[in-house]
């Protein structure tokens, strides 16, 4: 594999990372926003629930995609466990 295949293969992966991303965003606004101090007339039902949790989960997971592509490799708290016994744990 040549440098300029590997470059674009790099960046094809970018690309494809950050439409991943993009999609688990649009995905979580479309769930219920439980946020802040809002006061409820009627409890959020149980299915509103799941929806704000998932929602969570996306934007959590999106974020953690998004700083992966910006620092170039995986932040400790989102290695397993195979991957701090390679390159170590924090200090």
């Amino acid at each position: 594999m040549t440098a300029k295949t590997m470059h674009k293969a790099e960046a094809d992966l970018r690309t494809t990372l950050t439409s991943l991303a993009d999609r688990w965003e649009q995905m979580a606004k479309s769930a219920p926003d439980f946020g802040g101090d809002d006061l409820f007339i009627d409890e959020p039902t149980p299915t509103q629930l799941q929806q704000f949790e998932r929602a969570t989960t996306y934007r959590k997971t999106a974020a953690d995609l998004r700083e992966v592509l910006r620092i170039g490799q995986i932040p400790h708290d989102l290695m397993t466990d195979a991957e701090l016994e390679q390159h170590g744990t924090a200090q």
